[in-house]
C-alpha cells in the first residue's frame, strides 16, 4: 500500500484510503488477510479507516461542489488532503469499471449490474448473495442475503412486498403512481427517496437515507408517521407506531458487504456475519459473547471476519468438522 510522506497520521489516512478503494473491488484471500493485519496493527488504523468509511458515505450525499463552496470557508489542510486522496482512489476504482456516481454508490454498493424485474415477479437471494435489481419504472432495489420480494406493479401504483430479509429501495422520480412497500403490518410510502427495510421475526426496522417516507399500518387505522433522513423506526406487528429515532450511524453502506459495528456485543457481531454464511459459521463461546467490538468487517467473508475478530479480541479459533469456527478465550 502507498503512504504519504507527511506525518504518521497522514500516512495512515493515505493507507486507509487505498484500502477502501481496494476492498470495493475484487479481492483475494491474501488481500483480506493483509487488510486484517493492517487494521488490527494499530488502534489508529481502525479509527481512521472507520472515519473514512463514514466520510465516503457522507460524500455520496453531499450537494455539488459549487453549492458546497458558496458561503463557507474551505476546510483544514488535513481534510483537503484526505479528500484529495479519496478522489485519487475514486479515479482508480473508476478505471476498474465500478459505479461511483452518487446514486449507484448508495443504491448498489458497487455490487453488480442490475437485472430487470418484470411487473409481476418474485425475486429472492441465496445466503451470502447481495443483488441489485432494476424495476420497470427505473427504480432499483438491492436485496441483502436470504431476502425475498414480490413485485406487483399496476396502472395505479408501484407496490412491492418484502417477504423476508433486508432491502434498499432507490425510488425513481417522475412516475405519478405511488411507490409502496409492504413489510409486515405496515406500508412504507416513498416520496422520491432512498430507504432500507429489514424484516425479521415479524419486526421491521425502517431507515431513511435521503428524501421522505411515510409509514402507516396496513389495517388503514389512519395512523402514520413520517421519517426524516437519518431516522430509524423499529416496528412490531401490533401496537401503535413508535416515534422514529435519529440513528445516522446505523445507516450503513451494507450493499458493499462491509458493515460497521460500534461497541457491539461479539455475539451480535457473529450473528450479523452468520446471516451470510453457508457453512462456515462463527460461534462465540462463554463470556466472550458479551465482550464489545468496534470496527468494520466484510461480513460476506465469514472466515476472514472470524480471523479479524479473534485477533482483535485476543481469542483463538477452533474449526469444527462441519466448517464452523468456534471463538474461545485464550
Amino acid at each position: 500500500m502507498t503512504s504519504s510522506d507527511s506525518d504518521p497520521l497522514e500516512q495512515i489516512r493515505a493507507q486507509a484510503v487505498a484500502w477502501l478503494a481496494r476492498l470495493r473491488g475484487p479481492t483475494s484471500a491474501a488481500d483480506q488477510a493483509a487488510f486484517e493485519d493492517w487494521y488490527c496493527a494499530d488502534p489508529r488504523h481502525a479509527d481512521i479507516y472507520d472515519a473514512l468509511l463514514d466520510n465516503w458515505e457522507a460524500m455520496g450525499r453531499m450537494p455539488p461542489a459549487s453549492d458546497r463552496d458558496n458561503g463557507r470557508s474551505r476546510g483544514s489542510a488535513t481534510r483537503s488532503a484526505l479528500i484529495g486522496l479519496l478522489a485519487a482512489s475514486l479515479i482508480a476504482v473508476i478505471g476498474a469499471g465500478f459505479w461511483l456516481d452518487k446514486a449507484d454508490l448508495q443504491k448498489n454498493g458497487g455490487s453488480q449490474t442490475a437485472a430487470l424485474l418484470h411487473p409481476e415477479q418474485r425475486r429472492e437471494t441465496a445466503p451470502g448473495e447481495i443483488e441489485t435489481i432494476r424495476l420497470p419504472d427505473g427504480s432499483r432495489v438491492t436485496l441483502d442475503t436470504a431476502s425475498r420480494i414480490d413485485l406487483a406493479y399496476s396502472g395505479t401504483e408501484r407496490r412491492i412486498r418484502l417477504i423476508s430479509g433486508r432491502a434498499r429501495f432507490a425510488v425513481a422520480h417522475g412516475d405519478p403512481r405511488p411507490f409502496i412497500v409492504t413489510a409486515g403490518a405496515q406500508d412504507v410510502v416513498a416520496h422520491g427517496t432512498l430507504f432500507d427495510i429489514f424484516l425479521q421475526d415479524e419486526k421491521a426496522a425502517i431507515a431513511l437515507v435521503e428524501g421522505r417516507i411515510e409509514v402507516r399500518r396496513t389495517d388503514h387505522d389512519g395512523t402514520s408517521r413520517f421519517l426524516a433522513p437519518g431516522e430509524v423506526m423499529r416496528v412490531s406487528r401490533s401496537g401503535p407506531l413508535p416515534k422514529p429515532t435519529l440513528e445516522q450511524s446505523l445507516i450503513q453502506d451494507w450493499p458493499s458487504g462491509m458493515q460497521r459495528f460500534t461497541d457491539a456485543p461479539l455475539e451480535s457481531v457473529a450473528a450479523a456475519c452468520n446471516r451470510y454464511a453457508t457453512h462456515e459459521r462463527i460461534i462465540v463461546t462463554g463470556a466472550l459473547g458479551s465482550k464489545r467490538f468496534s470496527g468494520t468487517l466484510n461480513v460476506r467473508d465469514t472466515r476472514a471476519a472470524a480471523q479479524l475478530l479473534a485477533s482483535a479480541m485476543g481469542a483463538k479459533i477452533e474449526v469444527a468438522a462441519d466448517g464452523a469456527m468456534r471463538l474461545t478465550e485464550r
